[in-house]
C-alpha cells in the first residue's frame, strides 16, 4: 500500500524558475556594469561631472566654514585650525623632548663612565694643603665630573659642579669688594672734573 518512491519524489516548486531567472539577470547586469565602469569613457564622464559639482559646491562650502569658524568663536570654541596649529606645536614639543632624551642619556653615560674612571685608576696628584690659597680651597673638585651639555669632554677643576652649592663668601673678599667699590668713585670725580 505505500509506494516506496512516492517519498522520493519533490513537489514542485514554482519559484525555482524566477530564482534561477534573477541570477541570470544579475550575473548579467554585474558583467555589462564592470565592463562599463572600466571604459575610459565612463572615467572622463565621472570626472567631468566631479568637477562640476566641486566648482559650483566651493563657494556654499566657504560661506559653511565662514560661518562655522564665527559661531565656534562666539562660543569660545576651538575651531579646526586651533586644533591643527595645537597639533603641530605638540609635535614640535615631542621632538624637543626627544633631543633633551638624547642630551640626559649621553650626560649619564659620561656621568657613569667618570664615576667608574677613578675608581680603576691610580690617584694621578695629592690633595692640595690646608696652607694653599683659600679661594682655591674653597672651590668644589669636579675635574671629573661633565657639564650638562658638553659632548664628552669634562670641566675645568675651577668650574663648579650643575647642582654643588654655592661657595661661601670669604672675609678676604669683603676686602677686595671694598677696594673695589672705592675705585670707581674716584674714576666718576676725575669725570666730574
Amino acid at each position: 500500500m505505500s509506494d516506496p518512491q512516492a517519498g522520493t519524489i519533490k513537489p514542485a516548486d514554482a519559484l525555482e524558475q524566477w530564482r534561477e531567472l534573477r541570477d541570470t539577470y544579475v550575473d548579467i547586469w554585474a558583467k555589462a556594469s564592470g565592463e562599463a565602469v572600466n571604459s575610459e569613457a565612463y572615467a572622463q564622464a565621472s570626472g567631468t561631472m566631479l568637477e562640476a559639482f566641486l566648482a559650483t559646491s566651493s563657494p556654499f562650502r566657504d560661506a559653511q566654514k565662514k560661518a562655522m569658524v564665527s559661531a565656534l568663536e562666539q562660543c569660545n570654541m576651538p575651531s579646526r585650525d586651533d586644533y591643527v596649529r595645537l597639533a603641530d606645536r605638540l609635535a614640535n614639543l615631542e621632538l624637543l623632548l626627544d633631543d633633551m632624551d638624547a642630551r640626559l642619556r649621553q650626560v649619564h653615560q659620561i656621568v657613569s663612565k667618570a664615576a667608574a674612571q677613578p675608581a680603576s685608576a691610580p690617584k694621578a696628584a695629592p690633595a692640595p694643603k690646608a696652607s694653599a690659597a683659600p679661594e682655591a680651597a674653597s672651590a668644589p673638585q669636579s675635574a671629573a665630573t661633565p657639564h650638562l651639555f658638553a659632548a664628552s669632554a669634562p670641566e675645568p677643576a675651577a668650574t663648579p659642579h650643575l647642582f654643588a652649592a654655592p661657595a661661601p663668601a670669604l672675609k678676604a673678599g669683603s676686602a677686595a669688594k671694598s677696594a673695589a667699590r672705592k675705585t670707581p668713585a674716584k674714576i666718576s670725580k676725575k669725570g666730574s672734573k
